[in-house]
């Protein structure tokens, strides 16, 4: 029967753990001790191949071979290799008359001998009669006892089991061997002999020298006990504020201890769990590996096993748990493994969130690479392009918020992915949202996320776009057309960096860049009621105006040459080229659609081609300029021609009128450059070439 980790050890195994110069005496009532003392010693020494040595006392041989046999014990082979010695007292001791000496030389010529035939050592069980036989006195027999355990034991290695039926030996002869032993076996039970008189003891010189002894050795078991004392109280402090839970199970999976840290963990009390297999509290498809590392710790005590399951809480429910085990053995127990586990139910649920998010990402940049088309470089030569080249090298190393203004087709999201990846973010994802594509009541999905089941057709958790971008930049293109109830709760999160998934009231903390794109007048929009003032003026920090391709013909040249190189890479086409007349036709149009319409032109022309020849399908300048000229053209054909000079001082005086109302400011709502309707930028430029102060 196999003990529990902190259970009282049987005979068996008390006899088990003896070690070479232990030495035992066992006080016995009747003749029945080959069953609870005699056997299991025999069966440690045959185990450990020490050369045992077996005086029988007064019973006979035949009668001790058929007890050793009936417990298991192959007698015969034993004896035949030398490993079993069976003797009667007077063969064991075959001296007539009392010679400490001549016993210890005995003992010293048959542990050497069994030295010399190749025995880990010699053991020595008796059933003590000789004592009987021999005129001994006691303190003759104390003086002998000593001895053996100062000259013979210490250096030989050798154990020994004295054996003492209470009905036959007088009451002082037990006392002078309990004094005697350093070990006793007493009503089954192996103790360490209180009453054993040590060699040191012995050996002082008057009765007041051995009290002193005696007095210093109890001085010194109570400082070693009150230090295991305290031993004993920080282990047990250690372990009830460990985080950690600690399981102690032996061969079968059952559990020997159990940490006070279950409780916390599982909701079962310690002492619910002993003797229960630690099977009873893992997921069943668990079950299977855990007792595998098992088996191999057991198997390879140095090898540590590391083990991820779920265990079961009390409630059902089931809790990630990762643990590490490996074998110890204690001499007084068989051997069990130790393991050390953990909850890691929000480490476990974090990684499934980052790589829910880093699917998420992965989806989203696979989308955008098979979206992108075209250069993403901004081309050109012109004013105006140089213009927004210097404010973007300004804003981009910032955080400020952007805003890019312009009408469709003029590559406002090609000035947002250039602010990106000039900024220091440009190492995190720049994530876009097209506010015109997403249906009304999915726009706070679309931004925020959601948890599963948070309203009909949510199947699964989904990362919303805000949170994608953490630590990177949000593009919101179109940001006019953001609905108006959704206006206040992107405020909250350029305000505070702070939201809440839909169906979830766990707030979640950002940090995102945001640049917003549109076509729309969002001044035109504040003033009718469908865009917030506080949310322009939040988005408004940096505005770019990117012109119209109408404003930059000298950049079209440029522009269709690379839109043409491009369209012939991806048509597998060559030999395709403008013609100066396809240039000029191109720079005499007023591109309504801008460069998106440019590059769409192009890549026509390059399908359409015939023989190396483009044709360039828009409509010729003339039916263009007499089919729609507009009152604004008419105008300026009309009206008269202003001197420079003149020109200059009207542009001055106009200057000068807008600083004075807007009290000298040039930047921001009510500035004098946004009085003029220019970039401040540009009025800054004006006013130190005018001389103005």
């Amino acid at each position: 029967m196999q003990s529990g980790l902190f259970s009282v050890p049987t005979l068996e195994e008390q006899i088990e753990s003896l070690q070479p110069g232990d030495h035992v005496c066992a006080i016995t009532s009747g003749t029945a001790v080959a069953r609870s003392v005699v056997v299991p010693f025999v069966q440690r020494c045959l185990a450990r191949k020490e050369m045992c040595f077996y005086a029988v006392g007064e019973r006979g041989v035949e009668e001790v071979v058929a007890e050793l046999t009936q417990a298991g014990i192959d007698v015969e082979q034993a004896r035949e290799r030398g490993a079993l010695t069976l003797l009667r007292g007077r063969e064991y001791m075959p001296f007539e008359e009392f010679d400490s000496s001549a016993f210890l030389g005995l003992f010293k010529a048959r542990a050497q001998r069994a030295l010399n035939a190749g025995f880990s050592g010699a053991a020595f069980v008796v059933e003590m009669t000789w004592g009987l036989e021999l005129d001994v006195a006691l303190d003759a027999l104390i003086e002998y006892e000593a001895r053996l355990n100062t000259e013979f034991f210490p250096s030989q290695p050798v154990i020994a089991l004295c054996i003492y039926q209470r009905q036959r030996f007088s009451a002082e002869y037990l006392q002078a061997a309990l004094r005697s032993h350093p070990f006793a076996i007493v009503e089954d039970k192996l103790i360490s002999n209180p009453y054993y008189e040590p060699p040191e003891l012995l050996a002082q010189p008057s009765e007041a020298a051995k009290a002193e002894w005696m007095m210093t050795q109890l001085v010194r078991w109570a400082e070693d006990r009150e230090e295991l004392r305290r031993s004993h109280d920080r282990l047990s402090a250690l372990i009830e504020n460990a985080t950690d839970g600690i399981t102690v199970v032996d061969a079968e999976g059952r559990i020997l201890y159990e940490g006070p840290s279950a409780e916390r963990m599982l909701g079962y009390k310690p002492e619910e769990m002993v003797g229960i297999s630690v099977m009873d509290f893992l997921s069943p498809e668990d079950a299977a590996s855990v007792v595998d590392k098992i088996r191999r710790a057991l198997e390879n005590p140095e090898e540590v096993q590391t083990i991820r399951a779920r265990a079961l809480r009390r409630d059902g429910s089931a809790v990630e748990v990762e643990a590490v085990g490996r074998r110890l053995r204690d001499p007084a127990n068989p051997p069990y493994v130790v393991f050390n586990w953990r909850d890691i139910s929000e480490r476990v649920q974090f990684y499934d969130r980052l790589r829910e998010r880093l699917e998420s990402e992965n989806e989203y940049l696979q989308e955008e690479v098979r979206a992108a088309s075209g250069s993403r470089t901004i081309l050109g030569r012109s004013a105006g392009v140089h213009r927004v080249l210097e404010q973007i090298e300004m804003v981009a190393p910032t955080d400020a918020t952007v805003l890019i203004l312009g009408e469709t087709g003029v590559g406002k999201e090609l000035v947002a992915r250039a602010i990106h990846e000039r900024s220091l973010r440009h190492d995190r994802p720049l994530v876009k949202i097209n506010c015109t594509a997403i249906p009304r009541e999915l726009f706070e999905s679309e931004f925020f996320g959601h948890i599963k089941g948070a309203f009909s057709g949510a199947l699964r958790d989904r990362i919303g776009r805000f949170q994608l971008a953490d630590g990177g930049t949000l593009f919101l293109d179109e940001i006019g057309e953001l609905p108006l109830a959704m206006q206040p709760k992107l405020l909250r999160v350029l305000q505070d960096g702070e939201f809440e998934p839909v169906g979830n009231d766990q707030t979640r903390r950002v940090d995102v860049r945001i640049i917003a794109a549109t076509n729309r007048d969002l001044k035109s929009l504040v003033h009718a009621g469908r865009f917030r003032e506080d949310l322009y003026y939040r988005l408004s920090v940096f505005p770019i105006e990117v012109p119209p391709l109408r404003e930059r013909k000298d950049d079209i040249p440029l522009l269709a040459k690379h839109f043409l190189e491009m369209a012939c890479e991806r048509f597998s086409r060559s030999g395709l080229h403008l013609t100066a007349s396809q240039i000029k036709q191109l720079q005499n149009y007023d591109w309504p659609g801008n460069v998106r319409e440019l590059q769409n032109v192009t890549e026509r022309a390059v399908i359409t081609a015939r023989l190396g020849s483009l044709r360039l399908d828009i409509p010729p300048a003339e039916s263009r300029s007499s089919a729609s000229a507009s009152p604004r053209s008419k105008s300026r054909e009309e009206s008269e021609v202003i001197p420079d000079k003149e020109m200059t001082r009207r542009m001055r005086d106009n200057m000068i009128s807008a600083l004075k109302r807007s009290g000298g400011r040039i930047y921001g709502p009510g500035g004098a450059a946004e009085l003029l309707g220019i970039r401040p930028s540009t009025l800054r430029t004006r006013i130190k070439k005018l001389g103005l102060k």
